[in-house]
């Protein structure tokens, strides 16, 4: 993950110099903001080439934290002190990282730093949401409740992604099967029959044509084939993490037919759970509203969700604020006013989390039910095409000799 090196300003005024990991520098300033720094300078890190290459192998899954949080909630709330959890839960990891970072963790605890402070030092690992949860816990004295909320918190988004991720499995492994059948097709069958009817003194139709120009290109000049899709891919990506780009393609998979109302779902479902989530933990609403809006993972949510913050902040109700907005559908306005009018916001935001998640449900079914007989009707079409094509000029020739 990017470093981004500072200099700030903590609440007494002192100087404070330093690094901090982070997806990109909008997250790093949100990170130092949420430590009550005021930033002064903030600038990527430079780093060597050995370094800018870390292993993904180092990652920490969702799975993994969930299962590290609820045993960790499970045993402090046996009565078991911290420092022995981690050493028991340092010898069941199996992830080599993540047991380095157990081991730290606990050295710090005995050393006496907070547990929040040293899971601060492991960002690409503990989320803002995580490490903020886990500091209000400390401060209100319920830390093994706080654990046990984030356990039910990852596995429901673990759950979330998995449904979208089923979903859109099996029409991928259909593209992937179309276009290696095709690509079998157009570089050995077609040949042949091209090498047939080369011999032959016929005018080939327009389809023949274009499917053995087609044939030549992919034989001929394959490996420009692959630098252009290379090119673009990595053009694209570079285009995905800027932050026009990735806020204009966000807004364009919230369109998209039939993937815009699941991703707008999950995004409402990820929106009202985190909200809720961390409003039960004890963390501070204008703190939450700024951590949710990281972690919804959609930079148009985000955008909507830090300006909803802003005019909290002046005074306003979260539930006004999102009436102004396209984004939030009457049934989230409602629930989020109701929520705030009899002080129960938690629960109503968890309800509404509860409703989008089997939205998502049925939304992943019908995608099911619909892209596998589109996936099949594209594959069948492109082979019907290719011997069509192929068997075209037989066809002209047959009627040629009648």
């Amino acid at each position: 993950m990017p470093q981004f090196e500072y200099q700030a300003r903590d609440g007494r005024g002192a100087l404070a110099k330093g690094s901090i990991e982070a997806s990109d520098s909008r997250s790093a300033a949100g990170r130092l903001r949420l430590q009550g720094l005021t930033i002064l300078t903030l600038a990527p890190k430079k780093s060597s080439s050995f370094l800018s290459l870390k292993l993904t192998a180092d990652k920490v899954g969702i799975k993994d934290l969930a299962l590290f949080t609820r045993q960790f909630g499970t045993m402090l709330r046996s009565g078991i002190s911290a420092t022995r959890c981690l050493s028991v839960l340092d010898d069941q990891a199996t992830n080599k990282y993540f047991k380095q970072v157990i081991q730290s963790i606990r050295r710090d605890i005995e050393s006496g730093l907070s547990l929040s402070a040293s899971m601060l030092r492991y960002p690409n690992v503990f989320s803002n949401l995580y490490t903020q949860m886990i500091a209000a816990g400390e401060l209100g004295g319920n830390l093994e409740e706080t654990l046990e909320r984030l356990a039910d918190f990852g596995e429901k988004d673990l759950a979330l992604r998995g449904k979208i991720k089923n979903a859109l499995m099996y029409p991928g492994i259909l593209l992937v099967l179309s276009l290696g059948v095709i690509i079998l097709l157009v570089t050995t069958v077609v040949p042949t029959f091209a090498g047939m009817l080369n011999t032959m003194n016929i005018d080939l139709p327009l389809p023949t044509r274009m499917l053995m120009g087609f044939s030549s290109l992919l034989l001929g000049y394959w490996w420009a084939l692959l630098l252009v899709f290379g090119g673009a891919f990595y053009l694209f990506s570079r285009y995905l993490k800027s932050p026009r780009g990735r806020i204009e393609f966000n807004r364009f998979t919230l369109k998209v037919p039939v993937l815009g109302p699941l991703n707008q779902k999950s995004a409402l479902s990820r929106f009202t759970r985190t909200l809720s989530t961390l409003i039960k933990a004890g963390v501070p609403l204008l703190q939450a509203l700024e951590i949710t809006a990281r972690a919804v993972d959609n930079a148009v949510y985000e955008d909507e969700i830090l300006r909803i913050r802003h005019g909290v902040q002046g005074g306003d109700r979260i539930a006004v604020q999102m009436g102004q907005s396209k984004l939030f559908p009457s049934l989230v306005i409602q629930m989020t006013t109701a929520g705030e009018e009899s002080g129960q916001l938690e629960q109503m935001l968890n309800k509404v989390a509860d409703f989008y998640d089997q939205e998502v449900d049925y939304v992943v079914n019908n995608l099911t039910a619909t892209l596998e007989p589109l996936m099949l009707v594209f594959m069948g079409g492109i082979i019907a095409f290719i011997m069509l094509a192929l068997f075209l000029p037989y066809f002209s020739l047959l009627g040629g000799i009648k």
